[in-house]
C-alpha cells in the first residue's frame, strides 16, 4: 500500500471532494459515490466490489494493510491529523472510502409477485433509517422502497446500516399511487402500518409472499394518501401503556411478521 506522497493538506482537491460529497447530497446524486468511514464499513465496499477510492491514514495503512488490500492497489495516503479532520466519529480509524452509489431508480420490473417488501415513506430519521436497511438485510427482506424519505447515501444512515447499504436493494420510490398501482400490476398486497381503530392486529394477519409493508413518518405516521392505497390497515398490540413505537422497531417487528408467513392474505 505504498504512496510516495503523504497528502497533509485540507486544500487538496482530493480531500476537498470527499468533505463536500460527505456534506452534499447534490453533489453525491452528481457524482454518483457517497462516503463511507471505518475499517469494517470499508472492508465490506471492498468485498462487494463497490469501492471506488480508498483514503487511509499513514498510522492504518501500515496496521490494517492486510483487510484492505482487496481491489485496491494504490490508496490516496493522508497524514493522521488530516485523518481526524475528516472524521465523522469521536475515535477515528483513519480508514475513508468513496463508494459507487447503492441506490436504484425505481423499475417495476425488479417487483417479484412472492416478494417481501418494505415501503418507508416520509422517513426522516437517520438513525432510524439506518437501523431499517440494517434489519430488512438481517431478515431476508427483498427490497426496501423509499418514497420522500431522508437521504439513504448521508454519512449518518450509512453508518447506522452497519454495511446493509452495500448487499441490500433499496430503491428510490415514486409517489404513493403510482407505486400502489405497480405492487398491484404484480399482486402484491399492500398493509399500511398505522395507529387507527378499525386496523387489524398484525397477530391476526398472515403477512408472507406477496406482500409490501408501508411504514410512515416518525412524528406524523403514514399520510392520508399512502394510507388510502393500500389494501389493508395493520396495527402492532401493545397490551402496555406506550401510545407507539419507535419506527425501526415498528418496523422491525411487522419484517419479522413478513418473514414468518408463506402466502399473504388476500
Amino acid at each position: 500500500m505504498a504512496q510516495d506522497t503523504v497528502i497533509t493538506s485540507k486544500d487538496n482537491p482530493l480531500i476537498r471532494r470527499y468533505r463536500r460529497i460527505c456534506e452534499d447530497k447534490r453533489y453525491r446524486n452528481t457524482e454518483h459515490v457517497f462516503a463511507v468511514e471505518g475499517l469494517r464499513l470499508v472492508a465490506e465496499a471492498l468485498q462487494e466490489g463497490r469501492c471506488a477510492s480508498l483514503y487511509v491514514t499513514e498510522f492504518a495503512a501500515a496496521k490494517y494493510a492486510g483487510e484492505l488490500r482487496d481491489g485496491i492497489t494504490k490508496p490516496v495516503i493522508i497524514s493522521d491529523a488530516l485523518g481526524k479532520h475528516l472524521s465523522e466519529t469521536e475515535h477515528p480509524q483513519g480508514v475513508f472510502a468513496l463508494c459507487y452509489q447503492t441506490v436504484m431508480s425505481f423499475d417495476s420490473k425488479t417487483l417479484r409477485p412472492d416478494g417481501r417488501y418494505l415501503v418507508l415513506h416520509e422517513l426522516q430519521d437517520p438513525g432510524n433509517m439506518g437501523m431499517i436497511l440494517r434489519t430488512a438485510d438481517a431478515f431476508g427482506i427483498d427490497a426496501v422502497l423509499c418514497c420522500k424519505c431522508c437521504d439513504v447515501l448521508s454519512p449518518k444512515v450509512v453508518r447506522a446500516t452497519m454495511g446493509a447499504i452495500f448487499r441490500l436493494p433499496v430503491y428510490q420510490a415514486p409517489p404513493p399511487q403510482a407505486l400502489s398501482l405497480f405492487l398491484q400490476e404484480k399482486g402484491i398486497r399492500s398493509y399500511a402500518a398505522v395507529l387507527h381503530q378499525d386496523a387489524k392486529p398484525v397477530t391476526a394477519l398472515q403477512l408472507g409472499k406477496g406482500c409490501a409493508v408501508w411504514i410512515g413518518n416518525e412524528g406524523n405516521g403514514l399520510s392520508g394518501d399512502a394510507v388510502n392505497v393500500c389494501e389493508e390497515k395493520l396495527i402492532i398490540p401493545m397490551p402496555g401503556h406506550a401510545e407507539s413505537l419507535n419506527a425501526a422497531m415498528a418496523a422491525g417487528i411487522l419484517m419479522w411478521e413478513m418473514m414468518k408467513g408463506g402466502e399473504a392474505n388476500v
